[in-house]
């Protein structure tokens, strides 16, 4: 008798533990009366407490390659007809989508939904409204750009690995590294050293539209 009620009090136990899991919705929905599969989703671990963050991101990187994509047309037109500058925008800024692309697809992998609508306050603010520049200028435009996304990344990482019960998510954190962190870092050190060439090529040369000239056409080359 003592074995049985062991027995029973054993299932009731696994019963209400498995309240909050999948397989008990599973069954729930085959009963009579059935019920929804609330459970049945990619969510686990802590992505839930940096989803915000992931969307924010998201509309981030899209201003980000609207940003790039006009700094790329004023450097395409007939009077300015800078090719080098325009590649070198054109590429950061279709950079920007895919990892926009990247991110909506990562959201939905940790059983997240894309917001469009939110977006926290822009860690860049000056000027943003500017994209007719003059070339040294737009470099300087862009690594500031640049910096600020490899900020918002960093802040992801530092949530997501904070090691507080229902906050530290590894997973997060390895994506946001891998696919982020170092890109940035890589994006920053040629940002800054295209501006301090130029800086230094124009110091040093008379003629600065030539100086413009010669550059523009090192970018192309080396841009392919």
């Amino acid at each position: 008798m003592d074995a049985k009620l062991s027995l029973l009090l054993l299932l009731g136990a696994v019963a209400a533990a498995s309240a909050e899991f999948c397989y008990s919705d599973v069954v729930g929905a085959c009963s009579p009366t059935g019920s929804e599969l609330a459970n049945c989703n990619a969510k686990y671990g802590a992505a839930h407490e940096v989803m915000k963050d992931l969307q924010s991101y998201v509309n981030t990187h899209i201003t980000r390659n609207w940003q790039y994509l006009l700094m790329s047309t004023y450097f395409n037109n007939y009077e300015k007809n800078r090719a080098g500058f325009s590649k070198l925008y054109k590429k950061l800024s279709d950079t920007a989508w895919e990892d926009a692309i990247d991110l909506i697809k990562y959201i939905g992998k940790r059983g997240g939904k894309m917001d469009f609508g939110f977006r926290k306050e822009d860690t860049y603010r000056a000027n943003v409204d500017t994209y007719e520049m003059h070339e040294l200028g737009s470099l300087a435009k862009a690594l500031d750009i640049q910096k600020s996304l490899a900020e918002e990344s960093h802040h992801i990482h530092g949530e997501a690995m904070r090691r507080k019960q229902d906050f530290h998510d590894p997973e997060v954190g390895s994506f946001i590294e891998n696919k982020f962190v170092h890109q940035h870092a890589d994006a920053v050190r040629e940002l800054a050293g295209h501006s301090n060439d130029l800086k230094k090529l124009m110091s040093n040369t008379a003629d600065q539209s030539l100086a413009l000239y010669i550059f523009d056409q090192h970018l192309q080359k080396s841009l392919g």
